[in-house]
C-alpha cells in the first residue's frame, strides 16, 4: 500500500465512513509522510485548490462563503 493509500485508509478509520470520490486528504505541515491523525485533515478537491494555490487566508474567506472559486 503506498503513501498515497496510508493517509486515506486513517483518516477513513477515524471519521467511520469511506471518503468521497470528491474528497482529499491535506496533510497540514505539507509532509506527506506524517500521518498523525492530527496532522490529517479531509477537505473537498476545491478546498484544497484554493488552500494551496490561492492561500490560508482565501481558504478562510471560502468557507465562510465570503468568495466564489
Amino acid at each position: 500500500m503506498g503513501r498515497y493509500k496510508k493517509h486515506r485508509k486513517k483518516i477513513e478509520k477515524i471519521i467511520g465512513r469511506k471518503l468521497g470520490p470528491d474528497e482529499v486528504v491535506h496533510h497540514k505541515d505539507r509532509n506527506p509522510e506524517n500521518n498523525d491523525p492530527a496532522n490529517l485533515m479531509v477537505l473537498t478537491k476545491k478546498e484544497h485548490y484554493i488552500l494551496h494555490f490561492k492561500g490560508i487566508d482565501a481558504f478562510y474567506r471560502y468557507k465562510r462563503g465570503k468568495i466564489a472559486s
